[in-house]
């Protein structure tokens, strides 16, 4: 366990990788993880350079608790013009109560230059159900709250202090043997104001390709009702990333 919490502290300021399928206790026990990365580069008529890279660990003591981190980063430029620049790193810690019922809490820190967040903290805990269907697959309800704090890169927006509500729905399935899908969707509306949420939804498709090395399609839609002055509601993305687990 402290060599885990040791290689945790060592990579934090790398950031690394996002994957949205769920985690749990008694399915890799020991230290596990995966390291993720894409590229695209372009040169002729269109010049442009793009790079995401991640990692990400866990620790499963097979019994009653994990911890896992992911770390990330994205970048991209296009015709001598950054059109990219962000950084995401959570750590989460989940406890078994009962047989389908466990507590959480997690850190988080993240960053993205074309939102105006020049960093984004957050901290806060709740409850996870999780329900087993071996035919339909992996179900789980998270219900639970935390304290936000951003500052902006620039100074017409003010730094936010907020108590958000925490409420997510995921599933997760293996479509054969060496193909998995998972889905999440969180709500996140701030406690004074219902008017302000943040609403993120993702999907994920894993394919083995050879051995322990996967290729993941990812397809993201996230809406802030109330972002920064000048930026838009609504981001879409879809990312294609080969991962290699270990």
């Amino acid at each position: 366990m402290r060599y885990f919490v040791l290689i945790m502290l060592s990579v934090v300021n790398i950031y690394a990788i996002v994957s949205i399928s769920p985690v749990d206790i008694g399915d890799k026990p020991g230290i596990s993880g995966g390291i993720n990365g894409s590229f695209d580069t372009k040169r002729g008529n269109t010049e442009s350079d793009n790079y995401s890279a991640g990692i990400k660990l866990s620790y499963d003591d097979n019994k009653s608790y994990l911890m896992w981190g992911e770390f990330s980063f994205t970048y991209g430029e296009a015709s001598g013009a950054k059109n990219a620049n962000q950084s995401y790193a959570h750590i989460r810690y989940i406890r078994r109560i009962e047989k389908s019922i466990e507590w959480e809490a997690f850190v988080q820190s993240q960053s993205n230059e074309f939102t105006k967040v020049d960093e984004r903290l957050l901290g806060g805990a709740g409850l996870r159900l999780h329900i087993n269907k071996e035919v339909w697959g992996d179900f789980y309800y998270g219900l639970g709250a935390f304290y936000e704090y951003i500052t902006y890169t620039t100074d017409i927006d003010i730094d936010e202090k907020n108590i958000r509500g925490n409420t997510y729905v995921a599933y997760k399935k293996d479509i054969t043997k060496d193909s998995k899908f998972s889905y999440v969707i969180y709500y996140q509306p701030q406690i004074k104001n219902f008017n302000d949420y943040i609403i993120s939804n993702a999907v994920e498709l894993k394919i083995l390709i050879y051995e322990k090395l996967y290729v993941n399609f990812n397809i993201t839609y996230n809406k802030d009702s109330k972002p920064a002055i000048d930026v838009k509601q609504v981001d879409i993305s879809q990312k294609t990333s080969f991962i290699y687990k270990f």
